[in-house]
């Protein structure tokens, strides 16, 4: 299934004109051949018995394929993002980096100007990175933290100096959003008074506010799903 998934990712993605790679696709590469050794009824026994070095094998490219699902969207960000960078030996560098699922030397970013994004996505898919002084991309954790949250299903990520401000945003329209749906249910079935309509038009400008304030917050992250791959 997983297979599967990562497969038709990858091909729209080849669609929209961009080379795909996986996270780790040089170990994963390297499972694959070791894997072909052993007929199709093998690997079955193995999975079926849970043991021995197939199972192995198929359990750790499991885990990494899972990895690649779970980091689908930021890793074909990643990759769009690197798509697009017209120096092709710093484009082979990250290529190279996102294969191998480390960065194993310094790569100048001297000249690139989104470096900032290109950290963030790098981190963001398990491959740690930060930049030096002299503007070189390093495998060590990243400075500019972010922390992730999930609304309407959807999973987000801000600076992490912003991440209480959004915990009280998104608390405060969990409060507010039943008490304007009950005041709007009860405009629906009769007239209220003068004080109750006043009510309901201030619930409705603070959640607006508070909508229009989220933006805010998320400001970075939705001018960054423009980077997204739209296949027809």
């Amino acid at each position: 299934m997983l297979n599967k998934s990562i497969n038709e990712l990858a091909s729209n993605i080849d669609k929209a004109g961009v080379k795909f790679r996986l996270i780790e696709q040089e170990k994963i590469s390297d499972i694959n051949s070791k894997l072909s050794n052993f007929s199709a009824s093998d690997q079955v026994s193995a999975l079926t018995s849970r043991e021995g070095e197939v199972y192995e094998l198929l359990k750790e490219r499991g885990m990494l394929l899972k990895k690649n699902y779970e980091n689908r969207e930021n890793l074909a960000k990643l990759i769009l993002l690197v798509s697009n960078i017209v120096d092709l030996d710093l484009r082979y560098k990250l290529v190279e980096a996102i294969e191998k699922g480390s960065i194993k030397e310094g790569i100048s970013l001297s000249s690139y100007e989104n470096s900032k994004k290109l950290i963030r996505f790098f981190n963001r898919v398990g491959i740690p990175a930060s930049l030096s002084e002299d503007k070189t991309l390093c495998s060590s954790p990243s400075t500019l933290k972010e922390i992730p949250f999930v609304i309407s299903n959807k999973k987000v990520w801000v600076a992490a100096e912003a991440a209480d401000r959004l915990s009280q945003n998104l608390s405060n329209l969990e409060k507010i959003s039943p008490q304007l749906q009950w005041k709007n249910a009860q405009r629906q079935i009769k007239e209220l008074t003068e004080e109750e309509e006043k009510e309901f038009m201030d619930l409705q400008r603070k959640y607006l506010d508070l909508l229009k304030e989220q933006d805010e917050i998320l400001k970075d992250f939705n001018e960054e799903e423009k980077l997204t791959v739209k296949v027809s």
